[in-house]
C-alpha cells in the first residue's frame, strides 16, 4: 500500500523543474508511505515519477519503481492485488522470471505479456502507473471499484498524477481554477462523483478505466464495467448461498496476505460478521475493533460475535464533544471536501487502530452487493410511477434535489442525471445498486475510507469488492436480494445462518449514527466564520453565498433547515478556509507514522 504520483511535460523548456516538483509531490503523500521512497526520472528530465511505500507485502523486496528485465518498462503501484500468486505461477509457466515476491512485480511481468489487457485480469484495489519506453506510452490505472483514488492534472505545459489532491495542490504552477459542474455535484450529492473535481483540470480517474498518455494525449479507456444479466436462474436457493459462501470464503482468505498484524471491523451487523467468521475459519486470530457512543453502540452484538468466534474485541467509546474536537484533523486528512458525519467515528477509530494493526478488514459493498439499505427496501417494495422513481431514490439517498437554488449560474447543464441511466436499463432493484455501485461506493465510502485511513498510514481492505464476488452477485436475481416477504439482503442472510445468532441475523439495521446538529451547536461560531469567509472569493462565483448565508442563520436563528444540508455547506466552506490553503502552502502535519 502506498502513494503514487509523477509528472510529464509537454514542453522542454520546462523539464529542468521534474526533480523538484516530483519531491514536492511525494512530500505531500509521505504518510500514504513512510517506509521508502523511490524515484524514477528519465534522462532527459522530461519525466518523472515517485512512490510513497506502505511495506505490507515483501517488505525486503518490494522497493518501487520496478523495471522489466531490459529496463525498459517501469511501475510505480499502490495497492493490493489478490491473486497475484495464481498470475505469477501462470506467467512462470509461460518463461517469465521473478526477482521478488511482490505482487507489484506480477502486474508488471503481466503487462509484459499481455498488454492492456492485463489490467481486468487483476483482482485487488489498485491505482498505478506503467510507463512503456518500447511504445512510448503511459497508462494510469484504477481498480475495478474504485477502492483506489487517482487525481490527474492536465494543463498545455504537463500532466501530473498522484493519489490525493493535496499533492497536486502543493505544486505552485497548478491551475486550481473551480470546475462549477464539479461545485454543483458536491452541493447535491455531498461529495463529487468521478471524472469531475472542484477543479477544472483536475479529474479523478474513474474506476474500470485507464488513461494512456501518447506524444502528451491523454486518451480515456473502460477495461471493465459492472452488469446485472441476473442469468443465474434457479430456485435453489441453497446452490446459491452456497456458491456466495464460496467466493466470499475464498475473498476473505485471499485477503489476509501480507507480513504486518491485521485486523477486522466489526460492528456486529450482518456484513462484518460474516467476514469475521471466515476469518476464523481460515484459521487467522485477529482482533476486532467496533466504536460507538456510551448510550447509542452496538456494542453488544459485536462483543457476542467475536465472543462466540474466540476472537479479541477492542471497543473505543467516543463522544460528540469527542468528535468536535477532531474537526481540523478530519478536514485535512479526507484530501478533498467529503461531508459523510461518518469521517469523524472512522477518525477516531483510526487512532486506535495504528495502535494495533496496520490493516483493516472491513464490511463495505455488501449493502450495495445485495440491497441493504433502506431505500432500497422502500423503493422495491412500493409500486411508485416509474417517472418518480428516480427522484424518490434521490430524496431517500439524503441527496440534495433542490440543489440548484445555491448555484449562481442556473443554465449550468444538469449532470446529476448522468447516470440515471442505470434505472431505464435495468430493473428497478439493480438499477438502484448500479447507481451506488458506480457513484456513492468509489467517490464516498472508498474515498474516505482511503483518506483517512491512509492519513494514519493503515491499510483498509474490503472482501465484498471481490472482482469475482460482484461479478457473482450481479448475476443474482433481484428476488434473492430483497425476498418477497421484503428481507434484505436474504442470500447472505440465507448463507450465514448456520454460523451466526439468529438475533446478528435478524436484526435491524443500525449503523453508526452521527449527531450532526450536536456537532452543528458544538462548532456555530466556526460555522459562521467559514461561511462568511466565502465572501469575495472564487467559490462567491459560483455559490450564492448570499442563500448559504440565509439558510445558516434560519437554521441558528429560527430552527429551520435540514443539519445535513447546513453540514454539506458548511464542510465545503471550511475545506477551503483551513484546508486547501494548507495544502498550497505546505503547512499541514498529518498523523501517519514517521
Amino acid at each position: 500500500m502506498c502513494g503514487i504520483a509523477g509528472i510529464i511535460f509537454r514542453r522542454s523548456e520546462r523539464k529542468e523543474e521534474a526533480r523538484n516538483k516530483v519531491e514536492l509531490l511525494a512530500d505531500a503523500i509521505k504518510h500514504r508511505g513512510p517506509d521508502d521512497r523511490g524515484f524514477h526520472i528519465e534522462p532527459d528530465n522530461t519525466v518523472a515519477f515517485v512512490n510513497q511505500r506502505l511495506a505490507i507485502v515483501d517488505i525486503a523486496g518490494g522497493h518501487q519503481p520496478m523495471y522489466s528485465e531490459d529496463g525498459k518498462v517501469g511501475i510505480v503501484f499502490n495497492g493490493e492485488v489478490y491473486n497475484y500468486r495464481e498470475l505469477r505461477e501462470d506467467l512462470k509457466r509461460t518463461g517469465y522470471m521473478f526477482q521478488t515476491n511482490s505482487d507489484t512485480e506480477v502486474i508488471l511481468r503481466c503487462y509484459e505479456r499481455f498488454g492492456v489487457e492485463s489490467f481486468n485480469k487483476l483482482d485487488g484495489m489498485f491505482a498505478f502507473c506503467i510507463w512503456d519506453d518500447r511504445s512510448e506510452e503511459v497508462y494510469l490505472v484504477r481498480d475495478h471499484m474504485g477502492i483506489k483514488p487517482l487525481y490527474v492534472y492536465e494543463d498545455q505545459e504537463k500532466i501530473i498524477f498522484c493519489s490525493e489532491l493535496k499533492g497536486l495542490a502543493a505544486l505552485p504552477d497548478v491551475d486550481l481554477t473551480l470546475d462549477a459542474i464539479g461545485i454543483q455535484d458536491y452541493v447535491m450529492f455531498r461529495y463529487v462523483q468521478a471524472p469531475y473535481s472542484l477543479f477544472k483540470q483536475v479529474r479523478c480517474l474513474e474506476a474500470g478505466t485507464y488513461a494512456r498518455i501518447r506524444k502528451g494525449v491523454l486518451t480515456h479507456f473502460r477495461y471493465w464495467d459492472i452488469a446485472y444479466p441476473c442469468d443465474l436462474e434457479t430456485s435453489e436457493d441453497g446452490m446459491l448461498a452456497e456458491m456466495l459462501r464460496v467466493l466470499l470464503k475464498s475473498a476473505v482468505s485471499s485477503q489476509l496476505m501480507g507480513e504486518v498484524p491485521i485486523g477486522v471491523l466489526l460492528s456486529g451487523g450482518v456484513d462484518s460478521s460474516g467476514i469475521a467468521t471466515f476469518v476464523k475459519q481460515a484459521g487467522a486470530d485477529l482482533t476486532t475493533f467496533n466504536i460507538g457512543f456510551p448510550d447509542l453502540n452496538e456494542f453488544e452484538y459485536s462483543r457476542a460475535v467475536a465472543a462466540g468466534l474466540g476472537l479479541k474485541h477492542v471497543e473505543v467509546t467516543t463522544t460528540p464533544e469527542e468528535l468536535a474536537s477532531l474537526l481540523d484533523k478530519v478536514i485535512l486528512a479526507l484530501d478533498h471536501p467529503i461531508a459523510d458525519p461518518a469521517c469523524f467515528p472512522l477518525y477516531r477509530l483510526a487512532e486506535e487502530l495504528k495502535e494495533h494493526v496496520t490493516v483493516v478488514l472491513s464490511g463495505e459493498g455488501g449493502d450495495e452487493l445485495f440491497g441493504g439499505y433502506p431505500q432500497y427496501h422502500f423503493l422495491y417494495t412500493r409500486r411508485l410511477p416509474y417517472n418518480a422513481r428516480f427522484r424518490a431514490f434521490m430524496e431517500k439517498s439524503w441527496y440534495f434535489c433542490e440543489y440548484r437554488e445555491f448555484l449562481r449560474d442556473q443554465t449550468i447543464a444538469a449532470v446529476a442525471e448522468r447516470h440515471k441511466k442505470y434505472f431505464d436499463e435495468l430493473p428497478l432493484l439493480n438499477g438502484m445498486l448500479a447507481y451506488d455501485m458506480k457513484t456513492w461506493l468509489p467517490e464516498n465510502l472508498m474515498m474516505k475510507a482511503d483518506k483517512i485511513l491512509m492519513a494514519h498510514s493503515l491499510e483498509g481492505r474490503f472482501p465484498f469488492l471481490d472482482k469475482q464476488l460482484v461479478e457473482f452477485a450481479s448475476r443474482i436475481p433481484q428476488t434473492f436480494k430483497i425476498s418477497p416477504g421484503g428481507v434484505s439482503k436474504w442470500i447472505l442472510k440465507k448463507m450465514l445462518k448456520e454460523d451466526l445468532p439468529d438475533g446478528i441475523i435478524n436484526r435491524a439495521k443500525m449503523g453508526f449514527s452521527v449527531p450532526v446538529a450536536l456537532l452543528l451547536e458544538s462548532w456555530k461560531e466556526t460555522v459562521f466564520d467559514a461561511i462568511n469567509s466565502l465572501v469575495g472569493t472564487d467559490l462567491d462565483q459560483v455559490l450564492d453565498v448570499n442563500k448559504v448565508k440565509m439558510l445558516v442563520h434560519n437554521y441558528y436563528n429560527k430552527g429551520t433547515g435540514e443539519p445535513l444540508r447546513v453540514w454539506t455547506l458548511f464542510v465545503l466552506a471550511y475545506w477551503f478556509q483551513r484546508a486547501l490553503p494548507a495544502y498550497r502552502s505546505r503547512q499541514y502535519r498529518l498523523p501517519g507514522r514517521a
